[in-house]
């Protein structure tokens, strides 16, 4: 079976995950492959607003707010580094475990290797809020580059 040169690289527009974009950008070109840039919008995100918003619309319009800013920060990131159309491929998925929603992209984008940010939380804040990366690492059945800042 031959392998596959796509890198699945999750994004959340910090600096963190531009390093481990760049190291990817790096790996795509040395191996003539191809980049999916995967960005989740957590279902925090979603959930944020159901409290505290009584209209329908009001909801409606922030996702929509929420999505459109997410797509647009896809955009600045891939002129950025200079991307073109057949270097990469951008996705943005709503809601869902992000370590979960990178496996599950990772498969079905048929990725050789996952290559993503930590962002190095410790003690109280990584017992709170986990690791992406760490549960991504459970979840993946491809290889998963983990990059530090």
């Amino acid at each position: 079976m031959a392998k596959s040169n796509v890198y699945l690289v999750p994004v959340d527009f910090s600096k963190t995950s531009e390093i481990a974009l760049n190291q990817a950008i790096e790996l795509a070109r040395e191996n003539k492959g191809k980049l999916v840039l995967l960005h989740v919008i957590s279902d925090s995100a979603w959930m944020a607003a159901g409290d505290d918003v009584g209209s329908a619309q009001i909801l409606a319009d922030y996702h929509k707010l929420i999505e459109q800013n997410a797509a647009k920060e896809m955009q600045k990131l891939v002129r950025r580094k200079r991307l073109k159309p057949g270097q990469c491929r951008s996705i943005l998925i709503r809601g869902g475990d992000p370590a979960s929603v990178i496996a599950g992209q990772a498969k079905k984008s048929r990725a050789s290797m996952i290559i993503m940010a930590s962002h190095g939380r410790t003690g109280l804040k990584r017992v709170v809020l986990g690791s992406i990366a760490e549960r991504t690492l459970r979840y993946a059945r491809c290889p998963v580059l983990i990059v530090k800042k």
